[in-house]
């Protein structure tokens, strides 16, 4: 364990477990990576953050991800901080620009180890807004793919047809270079016009005034790198998009984890996760298909209508980071996103009046990853800087 490492985790609780095995050469020598703690690290056991799995023995090979990194020369510090089974029960951990808030979840300890610095990289999971929603609290890049494009091999499931990893980076650059080696080859950013829209969704949620000045900023600033870029109001419903999300992934999840419900382990679970369960097992057949349908016509209708547009520029969350309590914050602006199925990335874009960082994000088509990386890594050079977070004494 670093000496920084090691101050850090001692306020903010990011890691669970640690490597001790060296890094390689490649392309990533000297980068170091943390991963959440439903991603398999050979030599260490995966714990879910759940008091089910304490007997675990360690894993006996990499997830497909941890390898490619592996073999890319980066080196592999250790396990971080997740939510019970990647759902939304609130963990151990903090976020490091303020002890009093959260990180986020359920990538808690990526995110924060990240916003802390005491890694260049880290692997985190998305099956609402688990990945963004760390990244964006913590003041750190967090780059969700389109999905299915990075392996699950290795990857605790919760539900199948969201999972989906993704990294959480200190810069553009160090995402774009992790992904490069985890993804397929073949990949290529194809030059084209660049139209694109500015907007929110419409809901009920109360947007931070100084969020809102991020997103004009962030705005004004993309504006110089558009052919055309309008604002408009994003074209879906929200609500009906979570409650049929919802339905899909706890049924999903009970599929997987049925036998935790049983007397000796449901006992061990934490409140969200086992009411999650619960839930799901009272799926019927007939909900989860229609539920499943209405997902499908949603994400077809929304990329129909964005038909044209290259680029979506918006806010991944109204507001900063909460305080500690029975929340990792608030997730249904990126649940549609999720359910969309393109790729994602925020950026950090200064702070708030109570030195919060802020964040701003864009989306792109399915399989525009690379494009969409290289459009951010410019909006990157004109993003106000967060101040560093400070190790408490």
């Amino acid at each position: 364990m670093t000496g920084a490492l090691q101050a850090w985790d001692r306020h903010i609780h990011a890691f669970v477990a640690l490597s001790e095995v060296p890094a390689g050469t490649g392309p990533l020598s000297g980068l170091t990576v943390a991963v959440k703690d439903i991603i398999d690290v050979a030599g260490l056991p995966t714990r879910n953050g759940s008091e089910t799995c304490a007997g675990t023995p360690p894993a006996t090979r990499d997830a497909l991800v941890v390898q490619r990194l592996r073999a890319a020369g980066a080196r592999i510090l250790g396990k971080t901080t997740t939510t019970e089974y990647a759902f939304t029960d609130p963990t151990p951990c903090r976020n490091p620009h303020d002890l009093t808030r959260s990180p986020g979840g359920s990538s808690s300890g990526s995110g924060a180890a990240v916003g802390a610095g005491i890694a260049d990289i880290a692997l985190g999971t998305q099956t609402a807004g688990s990945l963004i929603r760390p990244a964006a609290y913590c003041g750190a890049v967090g780059f969700k793919p389109t999905a299915g494009l990075l392996p699950l091999d290795g990857v605790t499931p919760l539900a199948r047809s969201f999972d989906t990893v993704g990294i959480i980076a200190g810069d553009v650059n160090l995402a774009l270079r992790a992904f490069e080696v985890m993804s397929p080859s073949g990949l290529k950013a194809e030059p084209r016009d660049l139209v694109a829209i500015c907007g929110l969704w419409d809901t009920d949620a109360e947007v931070h005034p100084d969020w809102q000045e991020a997103l004009a900023g962030a705005k004004e600033a993309l504006a110089g790198l558009t052919s055309q870029l309008t604002w408009r109001e994003l074209p879906a419903d929200v609500e009906t998009l979570v409650a049929a999300h919802r339905t899909v992934m706890c049924a999903e999840a009970y599929a997987s984890h049925r036998a935790l419900l049983r007397d000796d382990k449901a006992s061990l679970l934490g409140p969200k996760f086992l009411a999650g369960l619960e839930a799901g097992r009272a799926v019927s057949e007939a909900d989860l298909s229609g539920a499943r349908q209405v997902l499908a016509e949603a994400r077809q209708a929304f990329w129909n209508t964005m038909s044209g547009t290259e680029l979506i520029l918006t806010l991944p969350v109204p507001d900063g980071a909460p305080l500690l309590g029975d929340t990792t914050g608030f997730q249904d602006w990126l649940t549609p996103w999720t359910v969309f199925g393109g790729p994602l990335i925020c950026l950090p874009w200064g702070h708030d009046d109570l030195a919060r960082p802020q964040s701003i994000m864009l989306a792109a088509h399915p399989g525009q990853d690379l494009f969409l990386l290289s459009v951010v890594a410019h909006l990157e050079r004109h993003a106000p800087p967060i101040p560093a977070p400070r190790l408490p004494s």
